[in-house]
């Protein structure tokens, strides 16, 4: 009977080991929280580029974000295309989780992270954009410069002009797709039953 049960433990515990982790798919460089940073408030937009070297799953992005002392993105409005401004392949307005990494003069200087739901991409160069960000205490939000590797664009409604730097940024996800392989669900459903069974037998042998 253990040796079943140990079986079941080990099957199902092997399905959960097969669906892909969450990973740094694309990272344009760390936070500075010194060069500066671009407005992403009031009308402004920013795009910057990344890489994908392989289909993945996109699920999540973070970025460096300025407010003011003491104050805190809640939320921006994003998009993932394949051009600077382009929502065609992920886009909406997300609740952000800030995490304090520095003050800078009369700035606050946070990690801030929010999910994109599954995006799946294939290999190539996409643009991550951010705007419309509200702060908690609704003031003015930028995103930290820290002259990544990544092209990085502007604009105020009236087209897109190129920055000569780029912000902090990281994309998260998998790589392949977040799909599993029916080898997978048999795998689940082997478990799955098998723990129904070993609950009852267990049952069974007590009542």
């Amino acid at each position: 009977m253990k040796a079943t049960m140990h079986t079941v433990y080990a099957l199902t515990l092997l399905a959960i080991a097969v669906v892909p982790a969450s990973a740094d798919l694309y990272s344009n460089s760390p936070i500075n929280g010194a060069a500066g940073a671009y407005e992403i408030c009031c009308g402004q937009l920013i795009s910057d580029s990344f890489v994908l070297s392989g289909a993945s799953t996109v699920t999540g992005v973070d970025f460096g974000a300025w407010t003011g002392a003491g104050d805190s993105v809640t939320s921006v409005q994003w998009s993932i295309g394949a051009t600077p401004g382009d929502n065609s392949l992920g886009g909406g307005v997300a609740t952000t989780s800030d995490t304090y990494f520095s003050a800078i003069g009369s700035y606050t200087v946070d990690s801030d992270s929010f999910s994109t739901g599954n995006i799946s991409l294939g290999a190539g160069t996409y643009y991550l954009t951010l705007a419309n960000a509200v702060t908690a205490q609704n003031g003015l939000t930028y995103w930290d410069i820290n002259n990544g590797p990544s092209l990085a664009f502007f604009s105020d409604g009236g087209g897109y002009f190129s920055l000569s730097d780029s912000e902090a940024f990281g994309i998260q996800g998998t790589n392949g797709t977040v799909t599993p392989e029916p080898g997978y669900w048999a795998l689940l459903s082997v478990a799955i039953v098998g723990l129904i069974w070993v609950k009852r037998r267990r049952a069974g042998v007590q009542a």
